[in-house]
């Protein structure tokens, strides 16, 4: 952010500069210049706010997955090549094969949508990944998962089979009704150990 900061200003002071040539100088050219600079003022803030969101719905995301332990045992995969989720949750119920999408509430419907759906794709192969690693049909069942971390989830986006869900719905989800323990807390730990080893991933 702090780089943001910083091009903003020397950008804002540039394009000051570009408007007083042209008072100083009557020469037009440097309005178009000193427009450009507005341009790409608006351009960089747009840029940061972006991120500043982005850092914003990264924080709910672990604040939520955070408010699940010591039940839940979570590894975090992101940005880990292959199929894998971005966060496997390994809990009494079973496992969860966790990807985060970030389209922007502000994102275009018709944009969004398609996002969206290659998102729940990701997170069908991410659990597909989990059950070829476990290579047990009868353990305990793989659920996919996609979090929208900056976009409000809505039912028509729940299809398929993918649970959709915002963070701040996450905990109540997996802890609601009254679904048998399947896991117990040493078998969850042995699990997730042996879905490490398989990755390659000590997270």
């Amino acid at each position: 952010m702090r780089w943001y900061l910083v091009t903003m200003l020397v950008i804002a002071f540039l394009v000051g500069i570009l408007f007083r040539a042209t008072e100083v100088t009557g020469m037009r050219i440097w309005n178009m210049f000193g427009t450009m600079g507005i341009f790409l003022f608006g351009l960089v803030g747009s840029l940061a706010l972006s991120r500043l969101q982005q850092r914003s719905g990264n924080k709910n995301v672990e604040a939520a997955l955070k408010a699940l332990e010591p039940e839940w045992v979570i590894t975090d995969w992101q940005g880990q090549p292959g199929a894998k989720p971005d966060y496997l949750l390994v809990g009494p119920t079973g496992v969860v094969a966790v990807c985060v999408d970030q389209t922007a509430q502000s994102t275009f419907t018709w944009l969004a949508r398609p996002a969206v759906q290659r998102g729940r794709r990701r997170a069908e192969l991410a659990a597909q990944w989990v059950r070829d690693q476990l290579q047990d049909p009868s353990g305990p069942p793989v659920r996919p998962m996609l979090l929208l971390s900056r976009r409000r989830a809505v039912e028509e986006y729940s299809t398929g089979g993918v649970v959709l869900l915002n963070p701040d719905q996450l905990a109540e989800y997996l802890r609601s009704g009254d679904q048998p323990v399947l896991l117990e807390t040493s078998a969850r730990f042995k699990l997730t150990r042996r879905l490490r080893e398989h990755s390659g991933a000590h997270g």
